[in-house]
């Protein structure tokens, strides 16, 4: 392996402990170091390697979809080292302290010396001075605790411990160059991440398609869907932790610095248990205030219509008795309880409802609202982004296409 490609065990324990602690401030106090060397290390692994390892995330910092797998390698070499500390204790009933101090160019000298018989012969094959060998492996010999080379009229002689840690150097070698050929190799598709917040009740079934779609020809991209409520969600998005959501548009976002943009739209729908009541008698909007209902927490576009929708008829919006966040949830409680509830509901949606759930005949004017997707305003979409909106939309024309009919 070339060694301007190589990464260090410093880099390897920073690596790990980020993506460990979820950020750079933690990392830093589980290696009783500071950030600032934390957030070097990171970034100088990520220069040699030429790819991002990290990126700020949903609850942290999080790792990119190439990190993940760089991650898993260096998460292997810390293993290593823990069953070479291991080896070595039952060798010597002593523990060495290789986990926190123990260098790359350690365990170089000592493989180097093991295999050419000398300091000397060591310092010409590393390209450093003989005295660098012998500082190198005087360290290595105070934090393994151990004798690790007897010197004979013949060169020097290594122990078995020295030999165990010329294992260790050997099988870290095979880690390193397999992190090198993972960044190296051709890698198809997408890069990078896609973070994606879900509104409750609406455009659940398109993400899920759509991330179905994108998993089959991007390894590499990361994918990430968040439920939640619009504030929270929101929130996540202007500060760069979500790449957009999806759901019901506000029309016009709240926020100054959020764009939306129009898919399709969905519709306001009464359902209840097949076997309610309600579905035997023929009824108005006036006529169900006294009902128990399921709906969207205040502030959402539905709950908006909902209390709009009883004082057009002079009705006093009735109370809520249960409040989900949950699409599939909601439908679950409506089928074990004998609630009425107001969801959104895409025309094909409509067509499949699950068992037990029955729309009600009901008439809800103006019932239509508009589902979309919500970004940033500032910075350029990317590329991912802009795949995922085009696949919204493949998948919305898809699904609006009626079967044609032969006489």
């Amino acid at each position: 392996m070339q060694r301007e490609k190589r990464l260090t065990l410093k880099h390897i324990r920073a690596i790990d402990a980020v993506a460990s602690a979820r950020g750079f401030a933690p990392a830093a106090d589980r290696l009783a170091t500071t950030q600032p060397a934390i957030s070097r290390s990171v970034a100088s692994a990520e220069k040699l390697l030429g790819v991002p390892l990290f990126q700020r995330g949903w609850g942290g910092t999080e790792p990119t979809a190439l990190g993940e797998n760089v991650l898993r390698h260096c998460s292997n070499a810390l293993k290593l080292i823990q069953s070479a500390e291991d080896d070595i204790e039952a060798m010597s009933g002593i523990r060495p302290r290789l986990a926190n101090f123990l260098r790359s160019h350690h365990l170089d000298a000592i493989a180097a010396v093991l295999t050419f018989g000398s300091a000397s012969a060591a310092s010409q094959h590393l390209g450093i001075t003989q005295p660098a060998v012998s500082r190198a492996i005087g360290a290595a010999t105070e934090y393994s605790k151990q004798i690790l080379f007897e010197r004979k009229r013949a060169g020097l002689e290594p122990t078995k411990q020295a030999r165990r840690l010329k294992e260790l150097h050997d099988s870290l070698e095979r880690e390193l160059t397999a992190i090198k050929s993972l960044v190296d190799r051709p890698r198809p598709g997408l890069i990078g991440r896609l973070a994606v917040g879900m509104l409750p009740f609406s455009g659940q079934d398109l993400i899920a398609k759509a991330f179905g779609e994108l998993t089959k020809t991007n390894p590499d991209l990361r994918l990430i869907a968040v439920p939640g409520s619009y504030a929270m969600l929101a929130e996540a998005l202007r500060r760069g932790e979500l790449d957009c959501m999806v759901g019901v548009l506000r029309n016009p976002a709240p926020y100054p610095d959020l764009q939306e943009t129009y898919l399709y739209e969905e519709k306001f729908t009464l359902v209840a248990r097949s076997d309610h009541p309600c579905h035997r008698k023929n009824l108005s909007i006036a006529d169900l205030r006294d009902e128990s209902w399921i709906v969207a927490q205040h502030g959402t576009p539905i709950r908006k219509y909902f209390e709009t929708l009883f004082r057009s008829v002079g009705a006093v919006p009735p109370a809520q008795t249960c409040e989900i966040h949950s699409f599939t949830n909601a439908e679950k409680v409506i089928v074990n309880s004998h609630s009425i509830a107001l969801l959104c509901y895409g025309e094909q949606q409509l067509k499949t409802l699950p068992d037990g759930l029955k729309k009600l005949d009901v008439n809800l004017p103006d019932a239509l609202t508009a589902v979309g997707i919500t970004y940033r305003k500032a910075g350029d979409p990317g590329e991912v982004l802009q795949c995922f909106e085009k696949l919204l939309r493949d998948l919305v024309a898809e699904s609006s296409d009626e079967p044609v009919t032969v006489p």
